[in-house]
């Protein structure tokens, strides 16, 4: 349907749950809530922090 290779996604709430069962990578902000963090393939800074930005800047491919 979207026609991508895989799915990243990033969040800090229960809201975003959803959208990480549907992700192949899952990203909570370290400012998470404690049930989103269980859920994610990782942790990034805070979004405080500009962590999501970070965590483009160095693992995106922009072609």
């Amino acid at each position: 349907l979207w026609n991508c290779d895989r799915i990243v996604s990033f969040g800090d709430a229960v809201n975003d749950i959803p959208m990480f069962e549907l992700s192949d990578e899952c990203y909570a902000v370290e400012n998470a809530v404690p049930e989103l963090k269980k859920a994610a393939t990782g942790i990034v800074d805070s979004n405080d922090r500009d962590g999501v930005a970070k965590w483009l800047e160095r693992n995106a491919c922009f072609d």
